[in-house]
């Protein structure tokens, strides 16, 4: 773009001698913007460091000036902004390198165990690289073998220091390691189809680890989020029911409603951005249930404000017999069921049927490696597995073979399969396994090969679920104390009152509906939360999400009939 060259141009005329001393004794950015693929020099890079901290100058000598003016200490954060800036200039190529070492951290153990599975069948890797250059399914591993390519097409590079070159300015040490000793096997004269192979079981042995890992963090953070969501909740109530009795002069409604609807939703973005951090990420999302959750949010708001005659504004007469027996906290709990109770079913249903077809799926290849075994093709193969049970994947498969029979080429039977199903595991899988039909011709090697690959994706997709189980349980514990402690601290705090103020006591009504419906929406947040940290997924929350307000409004409601204080 013209605009930015013109920036850098007057950057690197200010400030290029300055550059080079700078890149020498205080940071070396060279290494970080190969690794970020941020396609500048380091000398033009920190002069347009220097020179934007340059132009943030006048902001922090405006700060100073309010400051010493007016004495307004908030301001005070201003005045450092061209540090700033630099700052930000340092983190960036920190950042893009690490989003780029994860994004492709996520596919690699399937680029390995293509590449393994095609060495299988005499396929070199250099023209697996090509082929995965135009494969959509993997876009990181994709944009690496372009550079691959382009290193070799256009620059003339041997394919062999290509793949070189790629391993040195790579971010992901398993990457690295994977090319490196690929190149180190092939000058040495070793058994290339045995060192892939083997270095791609370890890739997804060390995933394995990596996801195991993982799930204990998770757990560690889920039990984080629920013991700082009930104790900071029981203490704020506390302050305010405190507040309540002695009036010190702290708005109850104001304050509690801040905590309730601005700090806590902060609160659980943060820990949902910090689960989604540590969870191992795919391009493709389901919205499917979002959308309902949508729908079904505009249309509880509705209900609600008919339910509480939108907020005291209107009346209607025909409700008038439903809102005697509905109060502000039942309410608030059925606007929240049903937003999230219908998507939660979509979800359930959909996370169902993808589950069921991945299980298929992983029967499936184990059985095409034996019927394979028979000298059959694998076309006749597929037709001959095509009455077999298989979950979702039977109806999928029987589809498959009918076509196949029809004389339609594999390729675009399995192709229009992909465009069908929303899982991405499984687009990978079949996609390897048209791969090696297409490519190597299905040999018993290359499908025994991916069969052992997608065995151990399932394991590690099921130490992972195992892991993270044992921590569900906490979350409806966490409702239930936090909703029975409230009311129960509610409970007392009006006998207190009442006994303190026997002659005039005071209307405690307002608080307890305050509070209350505080408990309920924490309980709802903290379903959500919980499915995310769980299974990778908000929408996943939205089941306990559902089931926490309905077990919070019950609580509320039946703890009273049994404690009461005064």
């Amino acid at each position: 773009m013209p605009f930015l060259e013109t920036l850098e141009a007057w950057s690197f005329r200010l400030f290029g001698r300055t550059a080079p001393s700078f890149l020498k004794h205080v940071f070396s950015f060279k290494d970080y913007l190969e690794r970020a693929k941020i396609k500048i020099y380091p000398e033009t890079y920190v002069s347009l460091m220097f020179f934007a901290a340059l132009l943030t100058l006048p902001i922090s000598a405006v700060a100073i000036a309010i400051l010493f003016l007016y004495g307004f200490l908030p301001i005070i954060f201003l005045v450092p902004m061209p540090f700033y800036v630099m700052i930000g200039f340092l983190l960036t190529p920190i950042s893009r390198a690490g989003e780029r070492a994860s994004n492709l951290e996520r596919e690699m153990p399937f680029a390995a165990a293509y590449i393994s599975v095609m060495a299988s069948g005499g396929i070199a890797p250099y023209t697996s690289f090509k082929r995965l250059s135009e494969v959509e399914l993997m876009p990181s591993m994709s944009y690496e073998s372009r550079e691959i390519i382009k290193d070799v097409e256009i620059f003339g590079i041997d394919p062999l220091t290509a793949i070189e070159n790629a391993a040195k300015k790579n971010p992901l040490d398993v990457f690295k390691d994977f090319l490196a000793g690929y190149a180190s096997t092939v000058i040495i004269g070793g058994d290339i189809g045995h060192f892939l192979e083997r270095k791609a079981e370890d890739i997804f042995k060390a995933r394995a680890m990596r996801v195991k890992a993982a799930a204990e963090r998770l757990g560690m953070l889920l039990e984080t989020f629920i013991i700082v969501m009930v104790l900071m909740s029981l203490c704020f109530y506390i302050l305010f029911s405190v507040e309540s009795i002695y009036s010190m002069g702290v708005s109850l409604s104001s304050g509690i409603i801040l905590y309730t609807y601005l700090f806590t939703p902060m609160l659980s973005l943060l820990f949902i951005y910090l689960a989604h951090s540590m969870q191992p990420k795919t391009p493709l999302i389901e919205k499917r249930p979002y959308k309902v959750y949508g729908i079904c949010s505009a249309i509880g708001i509705v209900i609600f404000l008919m339910l509480t005659d939108f907020m005291g504004l209107v009346n209607i007469q025909f409700l008038d017999s439903i809102q005697t027996l509905v109060d502000l906290p039942v309410a608030i709990a059925l606007t929240l069921f049903i937003a999230t109770a219908p998507a939660a079913v979509v979800h359930s249903r959909l996370a169902a049927k993808k589950a069921s077809m991945e299980a298929g799926i992983n029967n499936f290849l184990r059985d095409l490696t034996e019927v394979r075994k028979t000298g059959l093709s694998p076309e006749k193969c597929i037709e001959s597995l095509a009455h077999r049970d298989y979950g979702e994947f039977t109806r999928e498969l029987s589809k498959i073979s009918s076509e196949i029979s029809w004389g339609i080429p594999v390729r675009k039977v399995i192709m229009d399969f992909l465009k069908r199903t929303k899982s991405w595991m499984t687009q990978i899988i079949m996609f390897l396994l048209v791969e090696t039909i297409d490519v190597g011709g299905g040999t018993i090697a290359m499908i025994e090969s991916l069969a052992r690959f997608n065995n151990l994706t399932q394991e590690v997709e099921k130490e992972k679920k195992m892991a993270v189980r044992p921590y569900m349980l906490m979350p409806y514990f966490a409702a239930i104390l936090l909703v029975a402690t409230t009311t129960m601290m509610l409970g007392f705090t009006t006998g207190t009152l009442g006994v303190a103020e026997s002659s005039n006591p005071k209307d405690m009504g307002p608080m307890v509906t305050i509070f209350t419906t505080s408990a309920i929406f924490h309980s709802y947040l903290i379903g959500l939360v919980a499915g995310k940290i769980s299974e990778e997924s908000v929408a996943a929350g939205f089941k306990h999400a559902s089931i926490l307000v309905i077990i919070a409004v019950v609580a509320a409601k039946v703890v009273p009939m049994f404690v009461s204080f005064g």
